[in-house]
């Protein structure tokens, strides 16, 4: 099965996360970090959401810590470019220009980081997803990069669209409370049952129950109880 169609199946975000790390390690790429930023780098950048795999955290965890995405050059620098960017640490240490963007480089280096290669996506929402395939000292998985950095990019982007569906389904089940006649108005229609037999049902009138209906469809923001059901009920 394709990468791209095994994404676009998963069901989870912890399945999504699993592809992905799965498919790098065909690569014997096993250090990566996925940040997600809704403002780009120049304006002030908030993190929305970011993953790493093990190997890899503690460098990235200590890196958020301190702030570095503020002095990182070759994240700005390939937030400028359509095309993926690769760097090698030692020669960011010689170019580095001023003494925190040589710490960040040295503290890197000490970290066991060796090359790393950045592939960035500006998503729909104004954000910024950045995925990092780090190369460790001993490692060879980013030898094949130029052949596969464009495939590696459409793989990010299938992920970006699968994120982005499980964090906006996360934000809309916190966020959009309906009552229990609201929710027990959808349930029913979405079983089958017409309004008639919902009111008789819940014992209130024909009226109440597309007063419930509205009311879910207003909170869900769309125009009609199917699309209501289909936003409530979908996994």
């Amino acid at each position: 099965m394709m990468v791209d169609k095994l994404l676009n199946e998963t069901h989870s975000l912890t399945r999504l996360n699993h592809v992905l790390k799965d498919y790098f390690a065909t690569f014997n790429i096993h250090s990566f970090a996925f940040t997600y930023y809704v403002r780009h780098v120049k304006t002030g950048m908030k993190l929305k959401y970011d993953w790493v795999t093990e190997p890899l955290k503690p460098w990235h965890q200590y890196y958020l810590e301190q702030g570095y995405a503020d002095v990182d050059r070759s994240l700005e620098y390939a937030t400028q470019r359509a095309l993926p960017f690769f760097w090698d640490v030692q020669q960011q240490l010689k170019v580095a220009k001023n003494a925190r963007e040589k710490r960040m480089r040295q503290e890197s280096i000490d970290y066991g980081i060796d090359e790393g290669l950045n592939l960035t996506l500006h998503t729909p929402d104004s954000g910024l997803a950045v995925l990092v395939l780090h190369q460790r000292q001993g490692e060879s998985g980013l030898q094949q990069h130029q052949q596969k950095k464009l495939e590696w990019l459409g793989v990010m982007h299938c992920y970006c669209c699968q994120l982005h569906r499980f964090l906006n389904q996360d934000r809309m089940s916190s966020d959009i409370q309906l009552t229990k006649r609201e929710y027990e108005c959808l349930r029913l229609t979405k079983e089958g049952l017409r309004l008639e037999a919902i009111a008789q049902l819940l014992n209130i009138t024909p009226r109440t129950v597309n007063f419930h209906l509205q009311n879910a469809n207003k909170k869900w923001g769309v125009n009609n109880k199917y699309h209501a059901i289909l936003k409530q009920f979908s996994s």
